[in-house]
């Protein structure tokens, strides 16, 4: 009902006088107030900096947006629309879209209007409106390299500049949203979602994406099984914050109940990504377009926005090198980017400053209060948090672990400069993913395990030992690559 209002208001304006408008006069001023901002987290040190936004982190949606997204654009954007949906290398109806005949480009710089975006203000259209055009700048960008990568598994190069009539929309929106003009890892996949059934709760079965790159099962399992398990982000946060707040408060049992707490709800969590995530298939047909413009050969020079004040190139990290924030989170609150003095992925490469701003906002304030606090060398002082410890660490090593396969097997073949800008960055993440194994296992040889309960006890070595396999098989791996992988099947607790 909401979308559709929004879409008369703006379809009875024409475009002339749609620059006159401003945030306080606009029709949809008023819709935008009409919804109260999600003030479900109960934190003392930390709130959402902007309540409006689409994107809040809170006890009731988690990661997920508060409202789901807004899957069909007003009817001003009715072209853009039409675009999107004639995109995908394989469309919804079986017919064959504009990236499998290289097409999409020409349609762009044929039909696309540079559409007059200042007069939004309504958050809901503004958070579809950067989904939209960052997805379709990426498929713009990329599209030779998909061409290529089809032809001959080399990427080659993209396009240098994008046209004014995405790059200037584009640039508007995500300034007025705080964001990076950049297709960013949550827009994909957690505002990427429709409910089949409105009525019924976010679920496997009940969940689609709204825009696709190649149409392919594995993207469409890729985008439903990251929002479907963001769902239990909601008891991982609440984890997350009770582990905080326990420590500074120095409630031994408290903390404890609140890592058992965050085993369970990020066990969760793996097991949906277990179900959706079993290889990567096809993953490499629409990986082309999560790639992003920094560090990467496609984009030697970065990408020029056309129409721009500023001459200097944008280069940005993409989706493809980043992760959703569920495993920032875990990397900030048990410290364990001090693993990697290099950098790890997620967090110390930068892609943390890609996130909405109350995500980022939150997951500085969990880096901040981690180590303020000293979380990890508290949950080592007693035998029983170390055991506990062990069995978070464990199902963080299980999300990263899966998030370091998919990685290593996106793409199979490149050219020579490609294959060892690749492989440079994915030895970055072998070390890190490792290195958790390793912590986890002298985390373990550390405890008292004779104080421990059996169940307990008996958990945190299956953990260990895990760990201990991942360790060695990821030590095989940095000596030669060709080395074959632990299965993901096998680390899953």
């Amino acid at each position: 009902m909401f979308a559709k209002h929004a879409a008369t208001a703006i379809k009875r304006t024409q475009p002339s006088t749609l620059r006159r408008f401003t945030k306080a006069h606009h029709p949809a001023a008023a819709v935008i107030n009409a919804h109260p901002a999600d003030s479900s987290l109960p934190l003392a040190a930390w709130t959402n900096p902007d309540p409006g936004s689409e994107f809040t982190v809170s006890s009731k949606s988690g990661f997920l947006p508060r409202r789901d997204p807004l899957h069909v654009l007003p009817s001003y954007f009715e072209k853009l629309d039409e675009i999107l949906h004639e995109m995908p290398i394989l469309k919804s109806d079986g017919t064959l879209g504009l990236l499998h005949t290289g097409q999409l480009g020409a349609r762009v710089e044929r039909e696309l209007p540079q559409y007059d975006v200042e007069f939004v203000f309504d958050k809901r259209i503004l958070a579809a409106l950067y989904r939209d055009y960052s997805m379709l700048a990426s498929a713009y960008l990329l599209e030779p390299c998909d061409i290529q990568f089809r032809l001959t598994r080399n990427y080659g190069l993209g396009r240098r500049m994008l046209p004014s009539n995405i790059a200037v929309p584009l640039q508007t929106v995500a300034h007025r949203l705080n964001q990076k003009p950049c297709l960013e890892h949550s827009t994909f996949t957690f505002y990427n979602y429709q409910r089949k059934d409105h009525d019924m709760p976010i679920s496997l079965n009940n969940i689609e994406p709204i825009r696709k790159f190649s149409g392919c099962d594995k993207e469409h399992n890729f985008v439903v099984g990251h929002v479907a398990a963001a769902r239990h982000t909601d008891k991982v946060i609440d984890a997350s914050l009770g582990i905080l707040e326990a420590a500074q408060n120095n409630k031994r049992d408290e903390f404890n109940a609140a890592l058992r707490k965050y085993s369970t709800a990020m066990g969760r969590v793996n097991e949906i990504l277990a179900q959706t995530l079993q290889g990567c298939g096809d993953y490499a047909s629409f990986r082309t377009f999560l790639n992003g413009s920094k560090a990467q050969s496609m984009f030697n020079r970065g990408v020029l926005f056309e129409r721009n004040s500023s001459t200097e190139a944008h280069k940005y990290l993409g989706v493809g090198q980043s992760s959703s924030p569920i495993a920032s989170l875990g990397t900030h609150l048990f410290q364990l980017s001090q693993l990697s003095p290099r950098g790890s992925l997620p967090c110390n490469d930068g892609v943390d400053l890609l996130r909405a701003p109350n995500v980022r906002s939150f997951l500085e304030h969990v880096d901040q209060q981690a180590r303020s606090l000293g979380v990890q060398s508290y949950a080592l002082r007693s035998s029983e948090s170390s055991a506990e410890y062990v069995l978070a660490l464990g199902q963080v090593l299980t999300y990263r672990y899966r998030q370091w396969a998919n990685l290593r097997d996106s793409v199979p073949v490149q050219s020579a400069k490609d294959n060892a800008a690749f492989h440079a960055y994915l030895d970055v993440q072998t070390s890190h993913v490792r290195d958790i194994a390793k912590l986890v296992s002298r985390t373990h040889a550390s405890m008292d395990g004779e104080s421990l309960g059996q169940s307990v006890r008996t958990r945190a070595e299956s953990v260990a030992h895990h760990a201990e396999m991942v360790h060695r098989s990821l030590g095989r791996i940095l000596n030669d690559a060709e080395s074959a992988p632990l299965p993901v099947s096998m680390i899953a607790y």
